[in-house]
C-alpha cells in the first residue's frame, strides 16, 4: 500500500505549501493532492488556492511525487476547461499528474455556499451530478484520444494521458467508476466502505489497464503497517491511502513519517 499526503489550501501561504510539498517529496509520500475549492469559508478559513494553478506550481516545484485533484468537481468548469487544465498539469509536472474527478455536492450542502455566490449552477439531484461525471469522462476521451476527430486539432492532448479516478460516497458513483476510469477514492470511514470497494472492483473486472483502489483519513503520525487501521484496509484490496492536513501542514511531522514510510 502506498501513502500519499493531501493538503487543504485554505489560509495556507504559498511558501507552506511549496515546502510542505517539497518535503513530502523528500520523506517518500506517493502523491500530493490538493482540493478543489474556491472559498475557504466552508472549511473556516478566508482565502484558498484554485486547485489546477497550484498543481502547475507545486510541479515546478517538486520533480517525482504524483500529483493530483481529490476531487476536481465538475460543477465548477465546463468539461472542456477541466480537459485543457488537466493536460496542461501533466505536461508542467512531467506526466506526474492524477486526475480526480468528483460529483460535488448537493445545492443543500453547506459546501454549495462557493457556487451559489459565484451563480454556478447545480444539478439539482444526484443521478444528475452523477450524469454530469459520465458526460466529463466521454469529453475527456474525445478530446485526449490518439487518433481524434479533427476538430479537436489545437486542443492540449496529454502524452502520456493522465489516470483518472473518482471521488465516490456511494455503491452507484463506485460502479461508474470502476465502468469508465481507472480508480476510485472513498473516505475510510464511510459506513458502506466494503460494498463500495467491492462493486468498484467488479464493475472495473475484465477492463483493461490497472486499476487503483484508495480511502483518505485524517493525518495520522503513525500509521505503521502494524497499524490496525493499515491492516483493516489492505484486507479490503486498499492499495493507497491518503492523509489528510485539515489544518497547516506542519513540515516536520511530514519528515517524521519517513521512519514508517520506510518499512
Amino acid at each position: 500500500m502506498v501513502v500519499d499526503v493531501q493538503f487543504l489550501a485554505a489560509d495556507c501561504s504559498w511558501p507552506q505549501l511549496r515546502e510542505a510539498a517539497i518535503v513530502s517529496e523528500e520523506s517518500g509520500f506517493s502523491a500530493v493532492w490538493v482540493l478543489d475549492h474556491f472559498s475557504g469559508n466552508v472549511f473556516g478559513g478566508n482565502t484558498m488556492f484554485e486547485c489546477f494553478t497550484l498543481l502547475g506550481a507545486l510541479a515546478a516545484v517538486t520533480t517525482r511525487v504524483q500529483l493530483g485533484s481529490l476531487v476536481a468537481n465538475v460543477t465548477n468548469r465546463h468539461a472542456g476547461l477541466l480537459a485543457v487544465a488537466a493536460a496542461t498539469a501533466q505536461e508542467i509536472s512531467g506526466g506526474r499528474f492524477v486526475l480526480g474527478l468528483g460529483a460535488g455536492a448537493s445545492p443543500e450542502s453547506r459546501f454549495a455556499v462557493e457556487q451559489h455566490t459565484l451563480g454556478i449552477e447545480i444539478p439539482a439531484t444526484v443521478a444528475d451530478r452523477h450524469a454530469r461525471v459520465a458526460s466529463t469522462i466521454e469529453l475527456l476521451d474525445a478530446m485526449w484520444a490518439e487518433p481524434r476527430d479533427e476538430r479537436w486539432a489545437g486542443f492540449p492532448r496529454p502524452v502520456p494521458r493522465p489516470p483518472v479516478i473518482v471521488g465516490v460516497n456511494s455503491r452507484a458513483l463506485a460502479r461508474l467508476a470502476g465502468a469508465r476510469t481507472a480508480g476510485l477514492n472513498v473516505r475510510a470511514n464511510h459506513p458502506d466502505l466494503e460494498g463500495i470497494i467491492a462493486v468498484g472492483k467488479e464493475a472495473h473486472s475484465g477492463r483493461p489497464g490497472p486499476w487503483s483502489t484508495s480511502v483518505w483519513i485524517p493525518w495520522d503520525d503513525g500509521l505503521d503497517n502494524a497499524h490496525e487501521s493499515r491492516q483493516r484496509f489492505t484486507a479490503l484490496g486498499v492499495d493507497r491511502l491518503v492523509l489528510v492536513w485539515f489544518s497547516h501542514p506542519d513540515p516536520m511531522s511530514i519528515e517524521g513519517a519517513r521512519t514508517w514510510l520506510d518499512e
